[in-house]
């Protein structure tokens, strides 16, 4: 089998699967089937082992990207990760490896796609069931003594059945440590990051909160919490412009978002606990 390198991958990826159902090619024993998701270092793809023909997410990245980034980036760190955080409501690794100049990551694919791709879609119980789901994720990590730092629609997956799965560890740290990146770099997606995250501070639940909120705004409207097109306007509003209002139609949802996007983390609910303790005591039917 051929080896395909990063930059192979990326050029075959500015197409779909190909016409026929073919193949992208091979890389250490697995089949590249179709393009899932692209990103600055790294591309996703559907694919499947040669021994036993099992469908993953197959994550890879080009080794000299993974200089300067966050260790838990590296695919053998998020593997342990996510094998140390084992839940139903987290993504499950399957292995782990390099080929040439590349590291990989295989993960359980999840067939129903991000919620980024399904943004104001879902009615109010489903929205209740997701969200219920997401905030167990992060209830389970919170408790473990760690925090995701990238919380956000692309990173919330539906599986077959309908249940909920969080992705993408590679952010994901232990609570408490300091980000190890450089000056003015933002840990995580500045369009979802606690104003807080942002600014440097050490990884708190909290934060992990302020981007579900986040991410639960977007999902109720189908627009972003904040309009910013740039690192600077983002940054600005998440400090400092008040946590939007939503329609009637979604009205009942505003005080548990104004609990989870207060700009203060210590007015803000404090992790995925305490996010599921108020979702409780909400109507299992919110209109």
């Amino acid at each position: 089998m051929n080896t395909v390198p990063v930059a192979v991958a990326t050029s075959a990826a500015q197409r779909d699967a190909p016409a026929g159902g073919g193949s992208l090619g091979h890389l250490a024993g697995w089949e590249l089937e179709a393009l899932l998701a692209r990103g600055r270092r790294s591309v996703v793809y559907l694919a499947r082992r040669d021994g036993d023909a099992q469908s993953v997410a197959l994550k890879i990245v080009r080794k000299s990207h993974l200089q300067g980034l966050l260790a838990g980036a590296h695919p053998m760190h998020e593997f342990a990760t996510l094998a140390a955080l084992a839940h139903p409501h987290v993504i499950r690794p399957v292995a782990h490896g390099e080929a040439g100049d590349v590291a990989y990551l295989a993960m359980e694919h999840a067939a129903g796609g991000s919620l980024a791709q399904h943004a104001a879609a879902f009615g109010t119980a489903m929205m209740f069931t997701l969200l219920r789901q997401a905030a167990a994720a992060l209830a389970w990590i919170h408790g473990q003594g760690w925090v995701h730092r990238d919380v956000k629609p692309a990173n919330l997956f539906l599986r077959d059945d309908g249940t909920l799965a969080l992705g993408d560890f590679g952010c994901a740290c232990r609570a408490g440590n300091a980000p190890q990146v450089a000056p003015g770099t933002v840990v995580g997606t500045p369009r979802y990051a606690a104003p807080e995250q942002s600014q440097g501070a050490a990884a708190h639940p909290a934060a992990d909160v302020y981007s579900l909120g986040a991410c639960l705004y977007e999902l109720l409207t189908g627009e972003p919490l904040y309009p910013g097109k740039t690192l600077t306007e983002l940054l600005g509003q998440h400090l400092m412009a008040p946590v939007p209002r939503l329609a009637a139609e979604h009205a009942s949802w505003q005080p548990l978002l104004d609990a989870m996007l207060a700009k203060d983390p210590a007015q803000r609910l404090t992790g995925g606990q305490a996010v599921l303790l108020r979702l409780q005591n909400r109507s299992r039917n919110p209109s």
